[in-house]
């Protein structure tokens, strides 16, 4: 019988299955891409790298000499200034390590944010729903209708500080709002934010689950976000709000997953188990649009925005 030769190294810097780097290098890239990362979120102040600081983000691309020191490229510095200032990326960035921290324990990792940082990631989701309306102006037919529409109502579910509800009621001039959360934190904040942007009077707060919601024929438009919902919170609340919706109204909701994500399967996965850790519906787009028409809604469309892993997804109630 052959020899089949010594069993393959662990510690190898190459894996003859794959001829590339072997698993220890492969973990040592990952691990390195993390610190990375910390490094790139830690320059989001502005102030002169540190020496060390700047030789590392320079190594990864993306610092330059600058005098005696060392700068961030300007790609990445509009990177982490952002829309919503710069604050938001550390926080994004620390958020993200943090749970991958408790996951890689077992941990739940679901850490309650304070109010600054749930108003950061209010105002980011609101500037986007000011983009997803403009888009669907351009591609949908009859949106642009629907956001000229004397009186428009809208259901903002999981409303959160407010922001999504606040960027509706800003282009449709006469439109208010009932917005729905769990979180009496959450409908706190909302309040103080709606009253600072004078729109208080314009949008009705509630302490409900949306599975809760018994209103029939009140809304023109509502939005449904997948992210913050279990998949059985899910389906007990899209017949719920498609009730809620008048005839032909639409619903509107997104998702970051992808129908074909071959040319990128490790963020796929990454998601998709982030999603489960945090309980979060995992429905890519078509499938989406096959749970809302089982839902008994109709005229389903997909459509891709410019950010290239998020999908709207948007439907009328009969």
């Amino acid at each position: 019988m052959a020899n089949a030769g010594p069993d393959p190294d662990p510690d190898s810097d190459s894996d003859p299955a794959t001829a590339g780097p072997g698993p220890a290098a492969r973990v040592d890239a990952w691990l390195n891409g993390a610190w990375t990362l910390a490094a790139l979120a830690a320059a989001a102040e502005g102030r002169p790298l540190p020496r060390e600081h700047g030789r590392l983000l320079a190594a990864a691309g993306c610092a330059e000499p600058d005098g005696d020191g060392w700068r961030l490229l300007p790609a990445y510095r509009a990177l982490l200034a952002g829309p919503s200032g710069r604050p938001a990326f550390p926080r994004r960035v620390a958020r993200q390590l943090g749970q991958a921290a408790d996951a890689a324990v077992g941990r739940d990792g679901r850490e309650e944010e304070d109010d600054a940082a749930l108003l950061q990631e209010g105002a980011a989701s609101g500037e986007r729903m000011g983009a997803f309306l403009d888009l669907l102006r351009e591609h949908v037919a009859g949106f642009g209708d629907l956001l000229e529409k004397d009186g428009l109502r809208f259901l903002d579910v999981g409303t959160g500080v407010g922001a999504v509800a606040a960027a509706v009621l800003d282009r449709v001039p006469g439109s208010s709002a009932v917005g729905l959360d769990v979180e009496p934190r959450a409908l706190r904040l909302a309040e103080h934010h709606l009253a600072e942007r004078g729109l208080g009077d314009r949008v009705e707060l509630r302490l409900l689950d949306v599975a809760d919601l018994s209103e029939r024929g009140a809304y023109d438009l509502a939005w449904f976000p997948l992210a913050a919902l279990a998949p059985d919170a899910v389906g007990r609340a899209l017949p719920r709000v498609r009730e809620a919706l008048r005839p032909g109204a639409r619903l509107l909701t997104a998702t970051v997953l992808r129908d074909d994500p071959a040319d990128d399967v490790l963020r796929e996965a990454v998601v998709r188990w982030r999603m489960s850790l945090g309980r979060i519906t995992p429905w890519g787009p078509q499938e989406a649009a096959r749970e809302l028409a089982a839902a008994g809604y109709r005229d389903v469309r997909c459509v891709r925005t410019p950010e290239r892993v998020l999908t709207l997804v948007t439907a009328r109630a009969p």
